[in-house]
């Protein structure tokens, strides 16, 4: 009697745990687990998406300024070299004590639409042009040209920052809505002191020699007579796309019709203060919302009570508004603008106190 009731004790065991063994959720169950696990996958995906998006634009954002201090602290590195600043009252309109001279931009080259000169001066720059090229040696028979280069160890570069508005051409290389261009004519071509003694008998094509024949920094290329009127009229120079280097790329829109339909910001530093000129004349093209400004001082100083105006080192101020739009596929408003300052410390044609 004990073994059958032990028996049929273990046999209801047995039956217990096998239900238990095959006991599930339903389908039901199954259905709504999925839809409720797929809710909460979404939206962790939703919210690690927004986050990449984020994390890629303050990048772009970061990256971008950077480039546009760097930028502009190379062209404040260059303009502490130069000798003379053209104001954008030189650069766009006449020139000269008569204002009978051209405006600069008459006689630099044709640049492309779209393409425009914002900051021109000029600068020493020693020679030979480039490291690796021989000394300067004029051997034993030297040219005059060649004995006056030995004492002055340098020749004077045109140097100009240009803007232009990226075209459906340019997209390919350059995904930046503007970019900033450095052009520069030298007075003599790099191959020219490849050798020793170097080749002198060739100037750049173009090219005028300021502070010689009557040709001052101010009117230059145009040569003037005792009573400041022009003679002749020099030729426009050559435009060469190969002289005109990109130097940073993602600059914001120069004008006031805006393709991204997005607000510039407001920003009350980009305004020049006296003596400073205007940042962009009238006459410029295009330019109605500027994104590059160069604010020039004048070259010359007036002297107290009505003194006679002397040569001076001329302040510059710069203003540099970056947009990020097309980095890593986003779309940024644009930033506030970096702002920079420097004093030409050239010494030529400058009359001490």
């Amino acid at each position: 009697m004990p073994v059958k009731l032990f028996t049929f004790l273990l046999k209801r065991q047995r039956i217990r745990f096998g239900k238990r063994k095959t006991a599930g959720f339903t389908l039901l169950e199954l259905l709504v687990s999925i839809v409720i696990s797929t809710v909460i996958i979404i939206a962790l995906l939703d919210m690690v998406v927004d986050l990449l998006q984020t994390d890629r634009r303050e990048y772009a954002r970061a990256e971008t300024q950077r480039e546009m201090q760097m930028s502009l602290d190379y062209m404040v590195n260059d303009l502490r070299e130069a000798a003379y600043v053209y104001d954008n009252n030189q650069l766009n309109g006449n020139r000269g004590s008569n204002n009978n001279v051209p405006a600069l931009k008459t006689y630099l080259p044709p640049f492309p639409a779209g393409m425009e000169p914002i900051l021109v001066f000029w600068k020493p720059e020693e020679v030979p042009y480039r490291r690796g090229q021989p000394a300067l040696n004029c051997g034993g028979s030297p040219s005059d040209d060649c004995k006056q280069l030995q004492v002055r160890r340098r020749t004077f570069t045109l140097v100009a920052y240009l803007q232009a508005v990226n075209q459906p051409a340019d997209r390919p290389q350059w995904k930046g809505i503007s970019r900033i261009m450095r052009y520069q004519l030298r007075m003599y071509p790099e191959t020219a002191f490849n050798a020793s003694p170097p080749t002198l008998t060739t100037i750049n094509t173009g090219y005028v020699e300021p502070l010689v024949n009557n040709v001052s920094f101010e009117t230059w290329p145009v040569a003037l007579d005792a009573n400041g009127n022009p003679l002749g009229a020099p030729a426009r120079l050559a435009n060469d796309p190969l002289s005109r280097p990109v130097l940073v790329d993602f600059v914001d829109y120069p004008t006031t019709a805006r393709g991204d339909n997005l607000a510039t910001p407001a920003d009350t530093r980009l305004q020049c203060t006296s003596p400073n000129q205007p940042p962009i004349p009238p006459s410029t093209s295009a330019f109605t919302n500027p994104s590059f400004v160069a604010c020039v001082s004048s070259a010359t100083a007036t002297g107290a009570a009505g003194g006679t105006s002397s040569p001076t080192n001329q302040n510059v101020i710069l203003f540099l508004r970056g947009n990020p739009t097309g980095k890593a596929g986003v779309k940024i408003a644009p930033l506030i603008a970096v702002k920079t300052q420097a004093v030409a410390r050239g010494v030529i044609d400058k009359k001490p106190n």
